[in-house]
């Protein structure tokens, strides 16, 4: 996965205002393109269990789809937070994991995004597996 400078910053910066809660998102690149030059933030409507879980909010999901497609633009993949653990992926990730796309995992340590790794499956609710990420421009 190739992520611009811009778009991870992005994604930190959500990670560390939504610490210690998972906060989660859309990777989006234009059409065509393999770089993730953009993200959306995603509500998580998860409340019980929101410093381990997330769960997108589908309103916005369509909300984020619907730009995309008026603007030309792809989602490549998905980011969420795990706070103050490791950026691998989860029994749970993996679980609920769709084949096809990219998942940016962020480790947010007391507020502040430490590490991320990027991951997809083979098929869907199929192991996550690491694939190198590349942050570009």
């Amino acid at each position: 996965m190739k992520i611009t400078n811009q778009a991870l910053r992005e994604v930190h910066q959500h990670a560390a205002e939504g610490y210690p809660n998972e906060i989660c998102g859309i990777l989006i690149a234009a059409r065509g393109s393999d770089v993730v030059t953009q993200s959306r933030r995603v509500r998580n409507t998860v409340v019980d269990r929101a410093r381990d879980r997330y769960e997108m909010d589908p309103r916005d999901q369509i909300r984020v789809q619907d730009e995309c497609d008026k603007r030309g633009l792809v989602i490549v993949g998905y980011y969420h937070t795990h706070p103050d653990h490791p950026a691998m992926a989860s029994v749970t990730d993996s679980d609920r994991s769709w084949a096809g796309v990219t998942y940016l995992i962020v480790s947010c340590v007391k507020g502040e995004a430490k590490a991320q790794n990027a991951f997809m499956s083979e098929r869907d609710q199929g192991t996550l597996r690491q694939v190198p990420l590349e942050i570009v421009g």
